[in-house]
């Protein structure tokens, strides 16, 4: 999954683009792939993530 963009947390395993908008995407890791449900560790980090970026924000 792309590493320096903020993704939603139930974005795709691979690239971290929600459900809805994302068709086909490619990435080096998944080549050519469908909309793939993110694991639990990618769904904490990206909550960690986002709680974190709202936290500097303030």
């Amino acid at each position: 999954m792309t590493k320096n963009r903020m993704t939603q947390p139930n974005g795709c395993r691979w690239c971290g683009i929600d459900k809805r908008p994302h068709a086909r995407q490619w990435t080096e890791e998944a080549g050519w792939h469908a909309w793939e449900q993110p694991t639990q560790d990618q769904i904490k980090d990206s909550m960690r993530a986002r709680r974190n970026a709202r936290k500097a924000s303030q």
